[in-house]
């Protein structure tokens, strides 16, 4: 086999094993979706559980599944940090340090692990920082529970899963520019030869180009094909979350951002969709962000991404970079998600 006919083995064969590969995971998750058991949830907010009249409100476990569907765990900490934030339970002050209101009953489940992730911090410096209470939240069992649960519903990933398929986008959307760079290289040489030797000893060379670059041409677009429409994305939600990501931002009214979210009790939801974006320009968001929040750590590949930079399809989120952020608990319990974006 001539040596050109190689070439076309690694874009052929990552376009065939991504694209049973995205299959499989696919059509897994669907599966756990139909088979998953109705979710148990645990009482929320009860005087017996989190002390004498707890304060109302905080982002249900509802909204946090929205948040780990919309940016993984670094979203949902952030989500339940700033809701304490807003409803004036935390105080973050312009070095970025947190500080609890006195007497701060926890409302939630995230919120006692909130709580007691600063006591923790406490304990080892003399002031807790924002970021540093960031990051212990993001490793918080509490928080990571949210997201196995997810998992196992076939709403998220795994975050090895978002992990091989940003793998998997970067090869493939490699391969699909590097081959019609290829495929003109060999066109040229060919007909640059049957120029030299004329028709009697270049036809078969000009022959021999032409149906390697139609093969390269070939490769080029099923690795952009299963790129775009086969191998999932790599963001935390499956497709199934997605459809209730969407279906929470399309049922979101009451839920504005701003004043008027914060004013209609709606603003734990604006920061799960939203972010920090939700605040608008509120004194103290320039400090909050560079606490971290809003943001998530880059992995190596990053500027693979950002070099061959294109969706690998219709994810629905905006934070996209945020696929291998996350992490998965061991357990967990949550509602149904779908009622939270219905």
């Amino acid at each position: 086999m001539p040596f050109g006919y190689f070439l076309l083995v690694p874009g052929y064969a990552l376009a065939i094993a991504f694209a049973v590969y995205g299959r499989l995971i696919e059509d897994r998750t669907h599966l756990a979706y139909r088979t998953a058991p109705a979710p148990d949830l645990p009482a929320l907010t009860t005087a017996a559980q989190w002390g004498t009249h707890p304060a109302p409100g905080g982002a249900s476990r509802e909204v946090l599944e929205i948040a780990w569907l919309q940016g993984g765990a670094p979203r949902t900490a952030d989500t339940a940090l700033l809701t304490m934030r807003q409803d004036g339970l935390l105080r973050v002050d312009g070095q970025g340090e947190v500080s609890l209101i006195a007497g701060t009953l926890p409302r939630t489940p995230a919120e006692r692990a909130i709580i007691d992730e600063h006591t923790e911090a406490g304990r080892h410096a003399s002031a807790v920082t924002l970021g540093d209470l960031r990051d212990r939240l993001i490793g918080n069992q509490e928080i990571a529970a949210i997201g196995e649960s997810l998992v196992q519903r076939g709403l998220a990933y795994e975050s090895r899963q978002c992990t091989q398929f940003r793998v998997g986008h970067v090869l493939l959307r490699l391969c699909a520019k590097l081959y019609p760079m290829l495929a003109v290289i060999v066109v040229g040489t060919a007909f640059l030869r049957f120029a030299q030797n004329g028709a009697a000893g270049g036809l078969t060379t000009a022959w021999y180009g032409l149906t390697l670059a139609a093969l390269m041409a070939l490769a080029s677009l099923a690795c952009r094909m299963v790129s775009h429409a086969v191998l999932p994305d790599p963001v935390p939600g499956t497709a199934l979350g997605q459809d209730v990501l969407r279906g929470a931002r399309r049922d979101r009214s009451p839920y504005a951002t701003g004043a008027v979210a914060a004013a209609g009790g709606g603003i734990a939801l604006a920061l799960a969709l939203d972010g920090l974006d939700a605040l608008g320009d509120q004194p103290g968001c320039e400090v909050m962000a560079d606490c971290g929040v809003g943001t998530v750590a880059a992995d190596s590949s990053a500027w693979w991404s950002d070099a061959f930079s294109g969706s690998g399809g219709d994810s629905g989120s905006g934070d996209s970079a945020s696929y291998d952020s996350w992490s998965s608990g061991d357990s967990g319990s949550s509602s149904d998600s779908s009622s939270a974006g219905a």
